[in-house]
């Protein structure tokens, strides 16, 4: 079973982490991406990251740079409301696998979720 961090805030009633749970993923769950971070500095195992832009906000590519640094075979995939072209540039030039606007429909999101995990088990192979 592949795990997923997922990054979003009001984790308590997250529709993202339920439909990742009933897609048949782990979802490991922090509010921030210092709470993320720490998780992944104390060795919590991931197999992709899922930041909600509205958690971290311009922290948000930040975020990006430091999980690549922490784990950087370890693919990511940035959610957005409000997306600009020069956020969308930008997430792409830090490594992040995909850029989704909200909202985000069911099946794109776990396409998504599919490719970036087959593409790095692929890739790591």
């Amino acid at each position: 079973m592949n795990t997923i961090l997922l990054i979003e805030d009001g984790l308590e009633s997250s529709p993202t982490a339920d439909l990742l749970n009933r897609s048949g993923y782990r979802v490991i769950a922090a509010d921030d991406g210092s709470s993320a971070l720490s998780l992944l500095q104390k060795g919590a195992s991931v197999d992709l990251v899922i930041i909600d832009y509205a958690a971290s906000g311009s922290a948000s590519l930040e975020l990006l740079h430091s999980l690549k640094k922490i784990a950087p075979a370890v693919p990511s995939i940035l959610l957005a409301s409000n997306a600009s072209i020069e956020m969308y540039l930008k997430a792409l030039s830090l490594g992040v696998f995909e850029y989704l606007n909200k909202p985000i429909k069911t099946e794109e999101l776990i396409r998504t979720v599919k490719t970036a995990l087959e593409k790095t088990r692929f890739l790591t192979k």
